[in-house]
């Protein structure tokens, strides 16, 4: 199960699969190093201790008499005025740092569903297919049911009756249990509906055609694996962005790009990059970046996190 690490530095909020408890690397979200909690042997989460900073000690203030403070009245008018004016002109730059963060979270439930899409492709030589039908043709469920173990929820995987669709008395309790991964921080619904926003591109020319998942080899680079949308489906149910009935940024559920974010979309590539990508982005450029063999040369260097 994936455990949630706060960093000292920045106090951003990470979701880390086990499998990276104790080691050290850069945070997602300030670039400073930080060391992993760790498993005791007991199997208890212990986290890393961090060396105190250094402080210097307070210098005794002598004192002025009134004077400073006079000053200080006297300025504190001024500043005040002229924060507000900064603050105002500021606002932009500050609405696009909220963005940013808030896209952030996005991308730590994106960067560990590519890891399990990855994991999953390394064992079976291929992603998953998207729907898993039965022997009549019947949709069952998506392909997130597919990669549980790969995230972490073997148990669930295990409790899910593949035998049955997604909706089947069997599985309609298993849907509140639904990954946390699955779900965007930014949706304010999607958690308490148990309903996704992260979805694959399927149709003709994409990484998941009718005819079934693409080896995952020889493909172009970049190409987009995951995108975001709003959400209006059971994360177990069939349901990804059809590139054949609609690919565009807008915000219709599960049938547009985005519509978690004012003036761009998160996305997630093969290889675990992360996107930001702009609503004007021309429709050229966001069918290049869906083919996985196209050839196209896309300009992508705005778009990286």
């Amino acid at each position: 199960m994936p455990f949630e690490f706060v960093c000292p530095y920045c106090h951003s909020r990470t979701k880390v699969l086990d499998r990276y408890a104790g080691q050290t690397g850069p945070c997602v979200g300030c670039g400073k190093m930080v060391t992993m909690p760790h498993f005791n042997p007991q199997g208890v989460l212990v986290p890393a201790i961090d060396a105190p900073k250094k402080t210097k000690p307070p210098r005794e203030k002598k004192n002025l008499g009134w004077m400073p403070a006079i000053i200080g009245v006297s300025v504190v008018g001024l500043i005040l005025f002229m924060g507000g004016v900064a603050a105002f002109a500021l606002w932009p730059r500050v609405r696009q740092g909220i963005q940013r963060s808030a896209q952030t979270r996005d991308f730590e439930n994106m960067r560990l569903i590519q890891v399990a899409l990855s994991e999953y492709s390394d064992r079976y030589g291929s992603y998953p297919p998207p729907v898993i039908y039965d022997a009549g043709g019947k949709a069952l469920y998506s392909w997130r049911v597919m990669i549980l173990p790969f995230l972490g929820y073997d148990d669930l995987y295990k409790q899910f009756d593949l035998k049955q669709p997604w909706d089947s008395v069997a599985n309609t309790n298993l849907h509140r249990r639904m990954p946390t991964e699955f779900a965007s921080p930014n949706s304010p619904d999607a958690a308490t509906s148990y309903e996704t926003n992260y979805v694959l591109i399927t149709g003709p020319g994409t990484l998941f055609p009718p005819s079934g998942p693409i080896s995952t080899k020889n493909i172009d680079k970049p190409t987009l694996l995951l995108v975001e949308t709003k959400n209006n489906t059971i994360w177990c149910s069939p349901g990804d962005i059809d590139l054949a009935r609609s690919f565009r940024v807008g915000n219709k559920p599960m049938v547009d790009v985005g519509g978690l974010h004012h003036d761009s979309f998160t996305a997630m590539t093969v290889d675990g990059e992360s996107f930001r990508i702009p609503i004007n982005v021309p429709p050229t450029a966001l069918n290049a970046l869906v083919t996985p063999n196209g050839g196209e040369n896309v300009q992508t260097s705005t778009f990286r996190d």
